[in-house]
């Protein structure tokens, strides 16, 4: 009879270990996936920035006309990295100087768009008409108003030469900086022609050290006897104050409930929020593994009764 009371023993711890084991792994498995659920980093890859290019190496037969037109918005949060931009594009084709057919689109992107090249090595056939005009708004929310700038210039440079005098119609000029944030109307419109048929134009424009965009147009074009270019580009950036959060209010005290079922000794208790003070996955994950901890304690007990 002993032999068979100590076997009996033996066997039920066995089960109980084995049952142990199992919820034990079970437990610290589903611990393990609701903190990588709970904790695990969220968002995509970045997004490579936009480059924009239209209307070059085109309409290089005498006598044509172009019209190419670019309009960015960017918008940037300096703190969360946050970067969209909305591109419209128009693009005309014509015999010069007359009504021309055009096509417009809109593009919106995740990522800044950074870069605009247009109308360059375009129109070189003699007698062309050539208008182009580039326009980048940046929104930059929690931008420092130090980083902001005026825009760098090199434009009409090599250009408008033969022909009457005075050729160029440029503003600013002269303007010649290396590596500028805007560089249009260079190399361009030689052969001859009226007067002022070199009309460049970049009115006030600033340039942000956490945003910095590029704009190439015009350049290298309409060279040939007769021809015109008139071009355009402005840059202009917006520092926007970043967002704050609102103050929360203090906690007021709320009147103590008094339960009326019951007698004086249970007055002014009230009921705690069944999930304050947790998040929504780990709150769940915590009530899970309690469950499971409470079965292996069940199961022990099942094992020391065998």
């Amino acid at each position: 009879m002993n032999a068979v009371v100590s076997h009996s023993v033996s066997t039920g711890s066995t089960r109980f270990g084995t049952s142990l084991k199992k919820v034990s792994v079970l437990a610290a498995a589903l611990l393990i996936a609701v903190l990588g659920l709970t904790f695990a980093p969220s968002g995509g890859p970045a997004v490579a920035a936009q480059t924009i290019a239209q209307c070059n190496n085109v309409d290089n037969t005498g006598g044509l006309g172009l019209s190419c037109d670019v309009t960015v918005t960017n918008n940037l949060n300096v703190a969360t990295g946050v970067a969209s931009s909305t591109v419209i594009i128009k693009e005309c084709h014509s015999a010069a100087n007359t009504e021309p057919t055009c096509t417009t689109s809109t593009t919106s992107y995740n990522a800044l768009t950074t870069s605009v090249n247009q109308c360059n090595y375009a129109a070189n056939g003699g007698g062309a008409s050539v208008i182009c005009n580039v326009s980048i708004t940046n929104n930059i929310t929690g931008a420092s108003t130090t980083g902001v700038s005026g825009a760098t210039v090199d434009q009409c440079n090599g250009s408008g030469a033969e022909g009457t005098a005075p050729t160029l119609n440029c503003d600013p000029f002269p303007a010649s900086t290396s590596g500028a944030t805007i560089t249009q109307c260079n190399g361009s419109t030689n052969g001859g022609g009226a007067p002022d048929r070199v009309t460049c134009t970049v009115p006030p424009s600033t340039m942000s050290a956490q945003l910095a965009v590029s704009i190439n147009q015009c350049n290298n074009t309409a060279n040939g006897g007769g021809s015109v270019v008139t071009c355009t580009a402005s840059l202009t950036n917006i520092a926007l104050a970043s967002a704050t959060a609102p103050t929360p209010a203090p906690p007021t005290a709320s009147p103590l409930a008094k339960n009326t079922l019951h007698d004086a000794k249970t007055d002014g208790f009230t009921h705690i929020a069944k999930d304050a003070g947790f998040p929504g996955g780990l709150g769940v994950g915590v009530l899970l593994l309690a469950g499971l901890l409470t079965a292996a304690l069940t199961a022990r007990r099942m094992g020391a009764h065998h």
